[in-house]
């Protein structure tokens, strides 16, 4: 059976994650590339296909707004219901560092 996408079942990838992120302040397409890559020192880096694409699908449910700004840019702005699931996978990603941390933490040796 196939794996859900994030936008049904809520668990985003780097990419969306940090693409939401950004977008709690509008900005437009261009900058939110340089915005993730700058907030993650490089570790994150989207294209610009990969980027419209996500937008696109992250517009169609209702996650984020486009808004026209001139005739050759658009302003990009989470909503609500965007929100919410940035939270929510927030909320998942501090569980799995606490989790991760306190696993590695609790080691009495190397298990290697």
């Amino acid at each position: 059976m196939a794996k859900a996408s994030p936008y049904e079942s809520g668990e985003l990838t780097d990419s969306i994650f940090f693409t939401l992120l950004v977008l709690t302040n509008p900005i437009h397409g261009y900058m939110i590339m340089q915005k993730v890559a700058e907030i993650t020192n490089n570790s994150i880096i989207i294209g610009p296909a990969t980027m419209y694409t996500t937008l696109g699908k992250m517009v169609g449910v209702n996650w984020i707004e486009e808004k026209d700004i001139d005739n050759s840019k658009k302003e990009y702005h989470i909503t609500k219901k965007g929100y919410e699931v940035l939270m929510k996978d927030f909320e998942k990603r501090k569980f799995d560092h606490k989790l991760s941390k306190a696993v590695t933490l609790g080691l009495k040796r190397q298990p290697w």
